[in-house]
């Protein structure tokens, strides 16, 4: 790995700790979604970075991809188990983390849990285990009372590029993929009191460019160059806005799919999901990993 690369890396993960230490400390019960989201992504501009995605604030049975919009009334409330997932990104570099927190404590043992897993993974992952040994390893990990989530992975991260190809299962799988010295990965393994797949549910206002084919309105062309602006990384409308006109357009770009929704992945109605989540240079400190978004 070139040492600006690394040092890009390391820059947006030390920026995400920060935001990982204001997450816990603004989500508290009676918060409402927009100012946790908010605060956190304002501290990783403040400190001179921009976020690589909306921060996802999924409840209880939902597992990821909800970000509020501007109008979006809800707020913590003390039994809910709330997944705060954060990006970071230096000059295109991705420092992607997760946690979850239950201001009541009455779920905190599957918090504890998912920590636990997320912990010896990082111990267990070195240069030349395979894709299929870590999963296999994970899956391991996991107490007898709860499930892992089988369709959600941990993955590859590249310039720009959150998901970039490589995908890591935490159940045991045949990928026979060594990991190499300098591999940028997030590792994230999902705990449930559910059934163990998601499926999706509601829009959950996060978006991403999926086309850039041309478009005939002036307005859409306008709103193509703003949405150009995020580089291919997830965005959502609570950053853009939107004028009246424009909401038009953003939604004419959704049934065209040249824009791309994101909907909640869920588990079944009444179940908890409690998730972690790390970016590791595999081995990039002489042999050994470098997890950027942890001190």
């Amino acid at each position: 790995m070139e040492q600006q690369v690394k040092q890009n890396y390391i820059e947006a993960g030390r920026v995400i700790q920060k935001a990982r230490k204001k997450a816990r400390e603004v989500a508290e019960p009676g918060t409402s979604f927009v100012e946790i989201a908010e605060t956190v992504e304002q501290l990783i501009r403040d400190e001179g970075l921009r976020p690589a995605f909306p921060v996802n604030l999924s409840v209880n049975e939902e597992a990821a991809h909800f970000t509020p919009a501007e109008d979006t009334e809800r707020k913590l409330q003390e039994d809910d188990v709330l997944k705060i997932d954060i990006g970071a990104q230096s000059e295109g570099y991705i420092a992607d983390t997760a946690l979850t927190v239950n201001p009541s404590g009455k779920d905190q043992e599957i918090i504890d849990e998912v920590e636990k897993v997320l912990e010896e993974a990082l111990d267990f992952l070195e240069p030349g285990v395979t894709v299929g040994e870590l999963g296999t390893f994970i899956e391991k990990q996991v107490p007898d009372d709860y499930n892992i989530v089988q369709n959600l992975t941990g993955h590859s991260l590249g310039n720009y590029t959150q998901h970039a190809g490589l995908s890591i299962p935490n159940k045991a799988n045949t990928n026979s993929y060594e990991f190499q010295e300098g591999d940028a990965v997030a590792i994230e393994p999902f705990l449930t009191t559910g059934t163990g797949t998601v499926k999706n549910g509601r829009d959950g206002n996060i978006y991403k460019l999926e086309s850039e084919r041309s478009v005939r309105s002036r307005t859409a062309r306008q709103l193509m160059k703003k949405i150009k602006n995020y580089r291919g990384l997830p965005f959502t409308t609570r950053w853009m806005d939107l004028s009246g006109k424009e909401k038009m357009a953003f939604r004419k770009l959704l049934q065209q799919n040249i824009v791309r929704n994101y909907p909640v992945l869920q588990d079944r109605d009444g179940s908890v999901v409690a998730q972690a989540e790390h970016t590791v240079l595999v081995g990039a400190d002489g042999g050994e990993n470098v997890v950027t978004t942890r001190r």
